[in-house]
């Protein structure tokens, strides 16, 4: 495989051997939005764990990129339940940082 193939690869490896030999191998995404696509497809649906997922990571920063998907790939209404919700936790945490970018994107649709 080429270097010219490199750029295609959607994850790469990270290869090491630990303190005591044994080698090692993590899988990463190559780029953030990437692994918000295949995340996101996990909050979508009408799911028990679908729902949850959508309560339990709205703090977490490293789901914000799924949250700015969900703006567009949610059906309307649910999109429009979510974002009553991100404004809530903005205002009980005082962390806006996706309550602000969801509302500019659903305001798009």
């Amino acid at each position: 495989m080429s270097l010219e193939d490199e750029k295609y690869k959607m994850v790469v490896s990270r290869q090491w051997q630990d303190e005591k030999g044994e080698a090692k191998k993590e899988w990463y995404f190559r780029h953030d939005k990437i692994m918000d696509f295949f995340l996101v497809q996990n909050f979508l649906g009408e799911t028990d764990a679908a729902e949850s997922l959508l309560v339990d990571r709205m703090g977490d920063p490293r789901f914000r990129g799924v949250y700015f998907l969900l703006a567009t790939l949610l059906p309307l209404d649910a999109a429009k339940e979510l974002r009553e919700d991100l404004i809530q936790y903005a205002a009980d945490t005082k962390d806006n940082t996706v309550s602000n970018t969801f509302v500019q994107l659903l305001r798009t649709r």
